[in-house]
């Protein structure tokens, strides 16, 4: 498990303007599904709170740059991802856990056809950033903004989700079972899939597929031997930086 102090000095390297960030350039020049709305200072404190090595302005220039590298960490996940994603039924039933301010439900319900599907988010709403680096669970690790959220998928007009407050809502408690449940960049990432596991196996049922970004020196804890799980070597968008999908049940 890496340190906070770990988790924080790998944030601060990160922190710079989006004219001194370097995107991937085979990925930055795809295909813009995700489309930011204009950034009024509401949306460029949601983007701040869940990615603070963005120092975002509510200006033009950082509202391009967020669109593509949004877009451009969808097609990273969705290149993985392409295989499995063709092989769910329709209509299913999705749900993301922590989906920040909208771009992976958005790409994925152009590219991939969920406009008829069932959609989930859990979320909910926070007041600073608590992240670590597969560490663990905090019952006030939100850093969402549920009402920047929905300007989000308003202005891509995805219009089928339903959003779960977290912080009313136990993740026990949600619908189930998920045909595809994701978390990309939260549990799993900042805090290990450990603490949530008994959930995630709940939601996911016998035939659910869950899938979650987890660090590069990924290491797996011995109840993951309990059920079939695979991962899949992933590139970012920013930076170079490298990460892995962990994708759990059935093949």
């Amino acid at each position: 498990m890496a340190s906070v102090g770990g988790a924080v000095r790998r944030i601060k390297r990160a922190i710079c303007g989006p004219s001194q960030l370097k995107l991937n350039s085979g990925l930055a020049k795809l295909e813009r599904v995700f489309r930011s709305p204009p950034v009024p200072p509401e949306l460029v404190k949601a983007i701040r709170l869940i990615a603070p090595h963005f120092d975002f302005q509510p200006d033009e220039a950082s509202r391009d740059f967020w669109e593509a590298e949004q877009n451009g960490a969808c097609w990273a996940e969705y290149e993985c991802l392409r295989d499995i994603l063709s092989k769910l039924p329709k209509p299913m039933r999705v749900l993301e856990i922590g989906p920040g301010l909208g771009r992976s439900l958005v790409f994925f319900s152009k590219k991939c056809g969920w406009q008829d599907c069932e959609l989930h988010a859990y979320e909910a709403d926070g007041k600073k950033t608590k992240y670590t680096i597969n560490g663990p669970r905090f019952e006030d690790s939100f850093c969402g903004t549920i009402s920047e959220l929905r300007r989000v998928l308003d202005h891509n007009a995805v219009t089928n989700v339903t959003i779960h407050d977290a912080k009313s809502v136990p993740m026990k408690d949600l619908p189930r079972p998920f045909d595809f449940l994701y978390g990309f960049y939260t549990i799993g990432f900042h805090w290990s899939l450990e603490h949530f596991f008994d959930e995630v196996l709940t939601l996911i049922g016998k035939t659910g597929i869950a899938v979650f970004t987890v660090p590069n020196d990924f290491k797996a804890f011995p109840r993951l031997q309990e059920i079939s799980y695979r991962l899949i070597e992933m590139g970012r968008t920013v930076d170079d930086h490298r990460e892995k999908l962990l994708v759990l049940g059935p093949r």
